[in-house]
């Protein structure tokens, strides 16, 4: 064993295990950092739920601004468009796996249910939240089909059966007004989307609170002003979605009729 001396000021000795890896690895397998880890992630989703709606929005501003939009992400933005969308995957796996465990976690730490059972603070929202998130990850996997992938391609519209993948402008950018409009009059696929929001609603009006909770963000006075604040984001990201649908069934939004291949 050596004897020699330690210069005070010399390198700081990490002890084997210690390091910020170590801590890292460790906290994150923690039933905090994984709550934390879903906070965040939520946050992200969130976010990308709301600027994704102002984007879906500007069909009521016609075609030009739509698809104008459109070409811009899918086309002007390179690969950024790929890393956002990478990026939005990871976080949304990550969400969905880690909240998944938490749910297995707490189940398995209590084996044997209570005879009295009395959620005090729980509401609806909270106790089904992993059921209305696994509703809401089977819907986007649909909508990526749908819209993203155009798997789904086909639509019945007022001047008969359409194919998204036939559809450009004037310009000859990809027609994506008129494949809301042909998508949304395609009765299944209008009442799931609708059906989708609700549950998205359901999910969120518990989510974004729970964001703030988790990430120590509130002091417990404020709880029903960021309460208020989750059921209000959450209703305008409803009330934004099922007016797009609405305004095609009512006819406020109208194909452009002859920009079909």
């Amino acid at each position: 064993m050596s004897t020699a001396a330690l210069n005070p000021k010399g390198p700081r000795i990490v002890k084997p295990g210690t390091g910020a890896a170590e801590w890292t690895q460790t906290y994150l397998a923690s039933s905090v950092g994984q709550k934390i880890l879903v906070g965040v992630t939520g946050f992200g989703l969130v976010t990308f739920v709301i600027f994704h709606l102002i984007g879906n929005l500007k069909i009521f501003s016609g075609p030009e601004s739509l698809n104008k939009y459109a070409y811009f992400l899918k086309h002007d933005l390179g690969a950024l468009i790929w890393i956002a969308r990478a990026g939005l995957l990871g976080a949304f796996v990550l969400h969905v796996v880690l909240a998944v465990r938490l749910k297995l976690r707490a189940a398995a730490s209590r084996p044997v249910n209570y005879v009295a059972s009395r959620a005090v603070q729980a509401t609806p929202q909270s106790l089904t939240m992993v059921y209305t998130g696994f509703v809401v990850l089977m819907f986007v996997i649909f909508h990526l089909a749908h819209f993203t992938f155009a798997w789904v391609h086909e639509a019945q519209t007022p001047s008969g059966t359409i194919n998204y993948l036939s559809m450009v402008d004037k310009d000859g950018r990809h027609h994506v007004y008129n494949m809301m409009v042909a998508g949304f009059h395609t009765p299944w696929i209008a009442v799931l989307y609708l059906v989708a929001q609700l549950f998205l609603f359901i999910h969120l009006a518990h989510g974004i609170q729970s964001v703030f909770q988790t990430l120590g963000l509130i002091a417990k006075r404020f709880v029903p002003a960021v309460q208020m604040l989750g059921w209000g984001i959450s209703g305008l990201i409803l009330a934004g979605n099922t007016a797009i649908v609405a305004a095609v069934w009512l006819g406020y939004v109208k194909e452009v009729p002859g920009f079909s291949q």
